[in-house]
């Protein structure tokens, strides 16, 4: 069983034509909006409560940072991991303080703009070099949840990883994108804390790894699972 997590101001939908190319594993996309009322560490206790042993959990920045709390978690049920884009947390107060604001703020125009949310969400720099995701959210009417999001899972509101990641045990992928130095440094971090782990970057990707390069990201989905 492989079980996905999509990404802030994402759906559990941007998964499905990766799924639908790894069709020799039971693989489905978590959505994340059904438990958004929840804080980081319930949150991860209920993704891993949903799940049988065995399984291998694959999550995307928001959901990368959702899956390295299910994995430190003690009822963890998974036997691989994929990280994906993933931030391992703030460690000065300071930091956390203005990415509290900030998220605050995200949360605030989701709710009230939801159009200019969108357009300036994927107007940062850290999305300058992926390839935009196309979604209809007319039909989704996530809105609302994707504001919760910004406030109950704010980086701000996540522990600082780093000294917890020695805990980790089982296989890790970590896969960054070439032109996503930012998220490069993170992930060269994470895998020498990780006692078991790996770091892959494609060259040709920046932070949306999955989107801007799905070739790549299937053949190392499918390297890592065998």
């Amino acid at each position: 069983m492989i079980c996905f997590l999509h990404g802030a101001a994402g759906h559990y939908g941007d998964w499905s034509d990766i799924i639908d190319e790894i069709p020799s594993h039971t693989a489905s996309s978590f959505n994340l909006y059904d438990i958004v009322d929840l804080s980081i560490d319930e949150a991860a206790q209920r993704i891993n409560n949903s799940h049988e042993s065995g399984g291998i959990l694959i999550g995307y920045s928001m959901g990368g940072r959702l899956a390295l709390h299910c994995l430190l978690a003690d009822n963890s049920p998974w036997d691989k991991a994929i990280i994906i884009s993933a931030h391992t947390g703030l460690s000065s107060i300071k930091d956390k303080e203005i990415r509290k604001k900030i998220d605050y703020e995200w949360s605030l125009l989701a709710e009230s703009n939801f159009d200019l949310f969108l357009n300036n969400w994927d107007k940062q720099n850290v999305f300058s070099d992926s390839m935009p995701i196309y979604r209809d959210y007319t039909q989704l009417n996530i809105a609302s949840q994707i504001s919760t999001s910004f406030k109950n899972w704010s980086l701000s509101n996540q522990k600082y990883l780093n000294p917890f990641l020695p805990n980790i045990r089982i296989p890790v992928c970590w896969v960054v994108g070439e032109k996503d130095p930012k998220f490069v440094e993170i992930g060269k971090t994470a895998t020498t804390l990780i006692p078991n782990s790996e770091l892959i970057i494609s060259q040709s990707s920046g932070h949306r790894v999955p989107w801007d390069d799905q070739k790549f990201t299937l053949n190392t989905i499918k390297s890592f699972i065998k």
